[in-house]
């Protein structure tokens, strides 16, 4: 891997934001390694149908009560397997350049399979178990469409140290700015009498996220002392995301209608820009490891109280990404360029901290909450490679100023119908990550469990999750062009936002085999 390689990688999604003057831009952008580390390094909440509803802080009901406390294994009193599959959809529609679109997405893949072996015991309890457990989503959906009068994406390529800016200028996407040829500009901000000038352009574009985060897992959990539950888990983290844009601008109005591009290389300029392509997407895969303990005391047979710790650990993060630029001409002639580069970087994930109780039985009702600590501005980058040091402090200071730390909330009841029938809702409250932001999201969860023979019993849940939030589209560079002729113009970066309501639904289905 060549040095210059790391370096277009980094780029691309820090886009030189520390490098600048100033700048305006905003934090929720998924090219952002900032936005990146804290997605990948986050555990949200396990995806088997019973501890999606019902937190398992201080409670045991599905396999994957383990990822809150692993102490709640022990209150496991059967053996079991457990084998899940999970389906996600999103719906958002997008306000972007004075237009609305909708666009939507979706995955299924494994939520979990596993394990649960308690032992005999003649006096309290010792369990283990063995398994996967997916916890994370990682689906969006953005579509767009609209005029721009204010910025087109050419505006990012130009800007100082853009990773793009080599493919876009041998596409015509930039050009010089000037005849001293030291500065950089779009190809819509060209050949006016004012410098920077521009007469708007058509934006069309879809740009899709997918992909997981899941953990496969040891834990074992014991009744320490009377009425007192401890464990400990072990999970090796894993994890794939998606991230695909596909942007278009287009001279629909022929705005731009002069014969200033030479497109056969003859000396005579002969068409100019009918319209313009952007495709890149990033293929990452990350792995690590998460370490947690926990306790549960059981002050009666209704009322248990517990606590657990997971420590904040190492991750690694591989990366890929491709880009490739396509200009077409009016009189038809296509200039097309690409690059393509990998990058390995390093993730410090932040502890979190969970407390909650439960309510067991009562009346065949029993109650789960929890509430988590979690300090996203303690994420931490390495990009492992001394010559990015400085980047490296920019972007771990750009994470401590713009995320935050959060308490998230859950609750969910459980109603038991009869020996084989339980009925369960739920509620969830997660703020948003970032300082000032407005993505903070409710989570409706529902459920049932029946057994459909001796020692089997399906399990059904569907979440429902939704938010508003505002991200950008693309960065670009706003230049100061007071400056000119004397000087090149500087320049500030700022974002092209979307604002965006998102409607997410995940759907799963449990299997249980009890092995006694």
């Amino acid at each position: 891997m060549t040095r210059i390689l790391y370096l277009m990688s980094l780029l691309l999604l820090v886009i030189g934001l520390k490098k600048t003057i100033g700048q305006d831009t905003n934090p929720v952008n998924s090219l952002l390694y900032s936005n990146q580390a804290n997605l990948f390094s986050d555990q949200n909440i396990a995806m088997d149908p019973i501890s999606i509803i019902m937190p398992g802080t201080a409670y045991a009901g599905g396999f994957g009560s383990f990822l809150d406390n692993p102490a709640s294994a022990a209150l496991f009193n059967t053996s079991f397997g457990e084998f899940g599959l999970a389906y996600t959809a999103v719906d958002e529609t997008a306000q972007f350049a004075n237009s609305t679109r909708s666009l939507s997405d979706n995955q299924f893949n494994l939520s979990n399979a596993g394990f649960v072996y308690s032992f005999p015991t003649q006096r309290g309890s010792l369990v283990v178990g063995a398994g996967y457990n997916q916890h994370t989503v990682f689906n969006r959906a953005l579509g767009f469409r609209g005029r721009n009068e204010q910025t087109t994406i050419t505006d990012q390529f130009k800007a100082p140290g853009s990773t793009y800016a080599d493919i876009a200028f041998n596409t015509f996407a930039i050009d010089y700015g000037d005849e001293f040829e030291d500065w950089d500009e779009s190809i819509f901000r060209i050949g006016f009498n004012d410098f920077g000038d521009y007469l708007g352009i058509q934006q069309q574009g879809e740009i899709f996220e997918s992909g997981y985060g899941g953990e496969y897992s040891f834990f074992a959990a014991t009744e320490f002392q009377q009425d007192l539950m401890v464990g400990v888990s072990l999970g090796i983290l894993n994890g794939r995301y998606k991230y695909d844009r596909l942007f278009q601008e287009v001279d629909n109005f022929n705005d731009y209608n002069s014969d200033f591009i030479d497109s056969n290389d003859d000396g005579t300029g002969d068409t100019d820009v009918d319209n313009i392509l952007l495709q890149d997407r990033i293929r990452s895969n990350y792995t690590g490891f998460k370490l947690r303990a926990g306790a549960i005391y059981r002050l009666s047979d209704a009322l248990h109280l517990g606590a657990s710790y997971t420590l904040g650990t190492r991750m690694e993060i591989e990366e890929r990404f491709d880009a490739n630029i396509q200009t077409t001409f009016d009189n038809g002639v296509v200039f097309e360029d690409e690059l393509n580069s990998e990058f390995t970087y390093y993730v410090e994930m932040p502890s979190r901290t969970s407390v909650g109780f439960s309510l067991n039985d009562v009346n065949s009702v029993t109650v789960s909450a929890s509430a988590e600590y979690v300090n996203y501005g303690g994420t931490r980058i390495d990009f492992n490679d001394g010559s990015l040091f400085e980047d490296e402090i920019a972007e771990n200071e750009f994470i401590e100023t713009n995320f935050r730390s959060v308490w998230n909330l859950r609750g969910g009841l459980q109603y038991e119908v009869n020996d084989g029938l339980f009925l369960r809702g739920g509620y969830s409250y997660f703020p948003s990550k970032f300082e000032n932001g407005t993505d903070d999201r409710s989570i409706f969860s529902f459920g049932t469990g029946l057994s459909l023979a001796p020692g089997v019993q399906l399990d059904l849940a569907a979440q429902y999750t939704v938010w508003d939030e505002v991200s950008s589209v693309y960065d670009y560079a706003d230049y100061d062009y007071s400056l000119l002729p004397d000087d090149a113009p500087t320049a500030t970066f700022r974002s092209e936002n979307a604002s965006r309501e998102v409607d997410r639904w995940k759907m799963m289905a449990t299997i249980r085999f009890s092995m006694n």
